[in-house]
């Protein structure tokens, strides 16, 4: 099966391009100078293939001032926009049949728990982003396309994301949680991650809304507790709130609040988790 990837050589896209090779499928990666030379180009590499899988997206967890608000929000409706228009332009049989797109579970709010047909939306601006980045989207969604929107937890490994970033500090004892530690934590290990886009390509009636998170959210306080026990050092350390906003202005809500997210849609279709719950998924990426 020929799969096109935009994001492919993050840290998300590198794992799922290295597990779908595994299963034999054929990769194509969109760069960005594709992405710059625009629906031309980026229809040729779309073309005849079975499924696009749509990742690209720069980091959120920097300042939120006027220029990082517009690479975080063009990084991501441009593209939407790109990869529907050029679906869209291409014959109907040279069309790909699926298309996989990323959004993120800061569209939740902070407070309730949520599933896929949760309507407690964030309001601020990573959950308006979110929002408008699903809906860049609707020309598929009255489309013969098979359309999957993966609303993305904490992605767990250790060559990216959140543990690549606090991994060390903890290593060498300097870990600690962030505030108060209450905040949700909607996590999933990368393997379940790529297992679960595998899932989604492999099960035809699978379409809609999924939320890529483990079936147990956790606190950052308890993934404090369970990271320091890993790497068997202790973890006294707590980050003040006060000191986030200053480093990230408004960004630092996506580091003091969080989401408790159930992966609802994946478990009604039979999806099992390697690692659903958050001790086994630290303890394997600590071993490895």
């Amino acid at each position: 099966m020929k799969i096109v990837i935009t994001g492919g050589t993050g840290f998300l896209g590198r794992h799922l391009s290295s597990h779908l090779e595994a299963l034999g499928h054929e990769i194509v990666l969109i760069q960005r100078s594709d992405l710059r030379e625009g629906a031309n180009r980026v229809s040729k590499l779309i073309k005849s293939s079975e499924v696009i899988i749509n990742l690209a997206g720069s980091p959120v967890i920097k300042r939120w001032n006027s220029s990082n608000k517009k690479e975080m929000t063009d990084s991501r409706l441009q593209t939407t926009d790109l990869i529907v228009t050029c679906w869209d332009g291409l014959p109907p049989g040279e069309r790909p049949g699926l298309v996989i797109s990323a959004s993120a579970i800061g569209i939740y709010d902070a407070h309730a728990i949520h599933n896929e047909d949760s309507v407690a939306l964030e309001h601020n601006f990573l959950g308006e982003l979110c929002q408008q980045w699903e809906a860049r989207l609707d020309p598929l969604r009255n489309s013969v396309v098979r359309l999957c929107v993966l609303r993305i937890g904490i992605v767990l490994g250790k060559e990216g994301g959140m543990l690549k970033k606090v991994f060390p500090l903890f290593r060498f004892g300097f870990g600690g949680k962030i505030g108060s530690g209450k905040q949700g934590l909607s996590f999933i290990h990368y393997l379940d991650f790529c297992r679960a886009i595998q899932h989604l390509i492999e099960n035809t009636a699978c379409e809609g809304i999924f939320n890529l998170t483990a079936p147990n959210y956790s606190t950052n306080a308890e993934f404090t507790e369970i990271l320091a026990h890993a790497c068997r050092r202790p973890a006294f350390f707590t980050v003040p709130e006060l000191a986030l906003r200053l480093i990230f202005g408004k960004a630092a809500v996506a580091l003091t609040e969080g989401q408790r997210v159930l992966p609802q849609h994946l478990l009604d279709t039979g999806f099992k988790f390697k690692f659903p719950k958050l001790k086994e998924a630290i303890e394997d990426l600590v071993a490895s």
